[in-house]
């Protein structure tokens, strides 16, 4: 992928239609595959899309996303007080997904990709299936989707619980009522 935020829309897509996943560890697993063409662009080390741009990359990068995940979600709760009930199985899934999503997206677009590495060496398996261009209008649309869903899902839970809030001060006035009248005042 050209530029790698565009990867996140699928994650926030998935997200928004299965909110149940690890957003840390989907996310992150999302764009920290792109740490390798990185390293060779910064560094001259490696490939541009060598060995993490595999299954077994995937293989080697999912449990470390999730204790990434896990420890976030320990930093954040003793900084912010935030509870959240973290589950391995899930963190797990949600890494895989992310780290699935982004080697297939970049297979169709790169010719060095050795998607099946180390029981295949040979490149592009998937290259020319897909243009460029459709796998960023895609991630983008995903993203604006996933995006809409997220906010209406926020605004709702928002109204319905300012919503809640009115509903109990109510039902307390409305006592308040009963005590004063009985009370003769």
């Amino acid at each position: 992928m050209p530029f790698t935020p565009f990867h996140l829309g699928f994650g926030v897509l998935l997200l928004a239609v299965c909110p149940f996943f690890d957003p840390i560890a989907l996310l992150l697993g999302t764009i920290l595959i792109d740490l390798e063409p990185l390293f060779h662009l910064l560094f001259n080390v490696g490939q541009l899309h060598g060995v993490f741009h595999s299954v077994l990359g995937v293989i080697v990068l999912f449990f470390p996303i999730s204790v990434i995940s896990w420890g976030s979600y320990k930093l954040i709760y003793k900084w912010f007080n935030y509870q959240y009930k973290f589950r391995w199985y899930l963190s797990l899934i949600s890494s895989l997904l992310g780290l699935f999503s982004h080697v297939l997206f970049d297979a169709g677009l790169y010719p060095e990709m050795m998607l099946f590495y180390p029981f295949t060496k040979q490149t592009g398996f998937l290259f020319g299936y897909w243009d460029s261009r459709i796998s960023m209008i895609a991630l983008s649309i995903m993203f604006v989707v996933g995006a809409i869903i997220l906010a209406i899902r926020m605004a709702l839970k928002h109204y319905m619980k300012k919503k809640h809030v009115t509903l109990n001060n109510k039902s307390e006035d409305e006592k308040n009522a009963v005590i004063v009248s009985k009370n003769g005042n």
